[in-house]
């Protein structure tokens, strides 16, 4: 009696005959997709000119070869037509981008300008005083504006759109929000001090994102003054720099040579 083969085989003939048929069935599916797939699809393609091998001998021939031409040439034009509309619509979107792209270089450099600098002043507290700090630079101004001398006689707005500046009787606080590299200077101004009163004590303090410096103690016994205070210079790569310019005569105390 034979013995009956155990071998289990997996690689049939019904197998090959599954594994071929699905491999022409993929073939068959290429071939016929492939023109869909191309690299330049949905794009205008320029029309084929055809090729007359035999020159045309009868009027009819001639004729037909015309309208042949015609019908290439109205082709050629509706070509030209989509590529000058494509070419705008490239046109629009490259110009869009040079806007956008403008748009972030000045948001970027107004961020970068805006590197504030703070100046605080404090004296002792008395009735009837009135103090204001002050700014000047030498900035660029605007074409059709002057910027006002400080006037020691009564309370000023900032000159830029964006300072800041706050004044009383005992402290004021002037903000500057955007500071290009330029040099800007500071005085205190003492636009009221009554005779009577004592002679005026204080400081005035200057904060940047580089650096702080607080001055001496300042002494006034007088009203309607200009006191320089400090120089703030900003360079070309905006790195600020403190320098206090307080005069010697305003940080002697009464009675000391002054």
């Amino acid at each position: 009696m034979k013995p009956r083969n155990r071998e289990i085989n997996i690689f049939n003939m019904s197998l090959l005959d599954i594994l071929c048929g699905a491999l022409g069935t993929f073939c068959f599916l290429m071939l016929v997709l492939f023109p869909f797939y191309s690299q330049d699809k949905g794009e205008a393609k320029a029309p084929e000119i055809p090729q007359q091998q035999i020159d045309p001998k009868t009027y009819e021939q001639a004729m037909a070869r015309v309208k042949q031409l015609e019908e290439t040439l109205k082709q050629y034009q509706e070509y030209a037509a989509q590529l000058e509309a494509k070419l705008k619509q490239m046109t629009a979107q490259t110009n869009q981008a040079q806007a956008e792209a403008q748009e972030l270089r000045q948001q970027n450099a107004q961020l970068r300008t805006r590197n504030p600098i703070l100046v605080l002043a404090t004296f002792n507290q008395q009735e009837g005083n009135a103090i204001e700090i002050n700014e000047d630079d030498n900035c660029a101004v605007p074409q059709g504006k002057q910027r006002p001398p400080i006037d020691p006689t009564k309370n000023q707005s900032p000159f830029w759109t964006g300072d800041r500046i706050i004044y009383g009787s005992a402290a004021s606080t002037y903000m500057v929000r955007d500071a290009p590299a330029c040099q800007f200077k500071f005085f205190l101004k003492i636009i009221k001090h009554p005779p009577a009163n004592p002679v005026m004590q204080g400081t005035v303090a200057v904060q940047t994102g580089d650096g702080f410096q607080a001055s001496p103690v300042i002494y006034n016994s007088r009203e309607q003054v200009v006191i320089p205070v400090a120089v703030v210079t900003v360079s070309p790569d905006l790195k600020q720099t403190i320098q206090i310019a307080v005069p010697q005569q305003y940080t002697t105390p009464p009675g000391q040579g002054r």
